[in-house]
């Protein structure tokens, strides 16, 4: 960037000092600084003057406004990014979770008794059948007549009642 004014177009003060020091020197007079003060201008002038000054700051809200939205953007961009490698680290977790507790089923067959122990939350199931593997049986809460009524447990031979 040229900081050097000397080739760039003369400002009005530069012109009109270069005026006064020409005249005044035609008479031995050596002007060394010009100083305009007190300066009237048109109101169309005053007018063209804030219109552009306006428009500089809308030009320099919008280019912040814009800004502003790239850093959104941006934002959302590194947070999906983060999202999506979370999700794929969850689902590493989970396959490797997974992979151990078939080997563990695989050596030990009470594994699957303990998980579900382990996982209860006290509340006794309201059916089961062979589909549902159990370990209390589980009784009728309809009859208050036979309190320990089974209404369907896994019986020996696999073909437990469902209800």
């Amino acid at each position: 960037m040229n900081t050097n004014r000397t080739d760039a177009a003369p400002t009005a003060k530069a012109v009109i000092a270069q005026t006064i020091s020409n005249t005044l020197s035609a008479r031995d007079i050596v002007v060394e600084t010009v100083f305009i003060t007190d300066s009237k201008f048109s109101q169309a002038f005053a007018n063209q003057v804030e219109s552009k000054v306006v428009a500089f700051k809308t030009f320099l809200t919008e280019q912040n406004n814009l800004k502003a939205t790239q850093v959104i953007a941006n934002q959302t961009v590194v947070q999906a990014q983060a999202t999506a490698r979370a999700n794929v680290a969850r689902a590493n977790g989970e396959s490797q979770a997974i992979k151990v507790i078939t080997v563990q089923l695989k050596q030990i067959p009470q594994c699957l008794q303990w998980l579900s122990i382990s996982r209860w939350n006290g509340q006794m199931p309201l059916c089961s059948g062979q589909w549902y593997s159990s370990f209390f049986p589980i009784t009728s809460i309809n009859n208050a007549t036979e309190p320990n009524k089974t209404i369907g447990t896994l019986s020996a031979d696999g073909n437990g009642e469902n209800c």
